[in-house]
């Protein structure tokens, strides 16, 4: 983790998304993405109602991120 910054963005992810285990994956998420990436995907999950999701509100934020490797550079 490059810093503190980065590190409270991962634990927000994880805190928002009740998904303190995988805080790992967060933090990897969080050095190789942008914030604004980032937040925008949260804030899609965040707005689909509980009922709709299939799994949880991680495995879909998991789930949108990893659709979009490889399609964009490192911190975009």
């Amino acid at each position: 983790m490059k810093n503190s910054k980065e590190e409270k963005l991962a634990n927000e992810l994880a805190d928002t998304l009740s998904d303190q285990e995988s805080l790992p994956f967060y933090r990897d998420m969080v050095e190789k993405y942008s914030e604004s990436f980032l937040r925008g995907k949260l804030k899609k999950v965040m707005s689909i109602p509980a009922d709709q999701i299939r799994k949880t509100r991680g495995a879909l934020f998991t789930y949108l991120i990893k659709q979009h490797e490889g399609r964009y550079d490192s911190r975009n």
